[in-house]
């Protein structure tokens, strides 16, 4: 199991009153670099040029800007950012990629996201298709992309005199001064048809959002067989809000606090939004579901250090292989989530694993 952290990009990643609603910059810095000397394995940055957490009239700090800082105060921890095919060109991410990828010197994700806000999609003058449409120009943008990073030989046959025989050409196509190795690790979003479909052809990890025990076995199960059709494996990454306290009526209360100071009107805004959209995510969400953009609640990472250690590994039996968390505050909580929940985890299974080899 892989532990990821969401930057702040948005600010506070929950729709209640209390939360912070822009982005501070400065605090992604900080907690990268947190993050990479306690061992997580990854960070990841959402792309949206609106604030899908507390509005359009919100700021939000753009991803890949933040992550090219961060590849340079940092040498290790994995970085992982969304794109909007349609917003920026293929050739335009091969370039930010190949150029990142310098900078970061290991290997980058790249998380495909179609989209859901028509407002986003009308102030950057990007056509605003139906669900499918845009599922199509996904799959038209990865096609490309990888034919820039991986461009196929043409073969080419020469005109031939009467009674020679006809020679062939093996034409090397031109790689742009792009490097193979920047070609990064595909993840895509998504719960719909489409999404499952395009990770299982395309994609080396299937990106969910927090959702219930029984609905996240089907759909793992479900990717995994659309992936083996075609000869190919795939990891699964989920969402999870993270409140781990010492116990876990501490953690249950924190929990009330913050749906209890949900703000109705942004929550109400953003349903109208994402109804409007076709986006199947989250069209039975409920509303204190809501408070979390990414129904990260449902994962079930909500109680004690202890009661986490033991809901993880049921999670990997699920299938799950990776999870990308949340935190009221990293700088905060991932310390203590780290040193109480994943360190053990790994320590146990260290020794799981020397066991099986004496």
């Amino acid at each position: 199991m892989e532990f990821g952290i969401w930057l702040p990009v948005y600010g506070g990643w929950l729709r209640s009153l209390d939360a912070p609603t822009g982005p501070d910059v400065a605090a992604c810095l900080a907690i990268a670099q947190q993050a990479e000397a306690l061992g997580f394995d990854f960070l990841y940055a959402s792309e949206n040029l609106l604030n899908c957490i507390h509005g359009p009239s919100e700021s939000v700090a753009d991803a890949w800007s933040i992550l090219a800082a961060i590849a340079a105060v940092t040498s290790k921890v994995g970085l992982c950012g969304a794109i909007k095919p349609g917003f920026r060109s293929p050739f335009l991410v091969a370039r930010m990629l190949d150029t990142l990828s310098k900078i970061a010197e290991r290997r980058l994700g790249m998380n495909i996201v179609c989209g859901w806000w028509k407002e986003e999609f009308d102030l950057s003058g990007v056509d605003w298709l139906d669900h499918n449409g845009r599922y199509d120009r996904a799959g038209e943008f990865l096609r490309t992309l990888y034919g820039l990073f991986q461009p196929p030989a043409e073969i080419v046959e020469t005109d031939a005199l009467p009674g020679e025989a006809q020679s062939i050409e093996i034409k090397q196509p031109p790689t742009y001064g792009l490097d193979q190795n920047a070609l990064p690790e595909v993840w895509i979003a998504g719960h719909s048809d489409r999404a499952m479909q395009m990770a299982a052809e395309w994609g080396h990890c299937l990106f969910l959002n927090g959702m219930g025990d029984e609905e996240l076995k089907r759909r793992i199960e479900a990717v995994r067989q659309e992936a083996n059709s075609w000869g190919r494996t795939l990891l699964v990454a989920a969402n999870a809000y993270v409140i781990a306290t010492e116990t876990t009526e501490q953690a249950q209360q924190r929990w009330k606090t913050v749906v209890g100071r949900r703000n109705a009107q942004t929550i109400d805004f953003f349903r109208k939004v994402i109804g409007s959209s076709g986006a199947a995510a989250w069209a039975a969400l409920g509303e204190e579901q809501m408070v979390d953009s990414n129904a990260g609640f449902e994962l079930g990472l909500i109680g004690s250090f202890e009661d986490i250690r033991n809901r993880i590994p049921r999670l990997q039996a699920m299938g799950l292989d990776r999870i990308v968390c949340q935190f009221d505050d990293p700088m905060r909580d991932a310390g203590p989530f780290m040193k109480q929940v994943i360190r053990p985890l790994r320590d146990n299974r260290l020794l799981a694993f020397e066991g099986q080899m004496s």
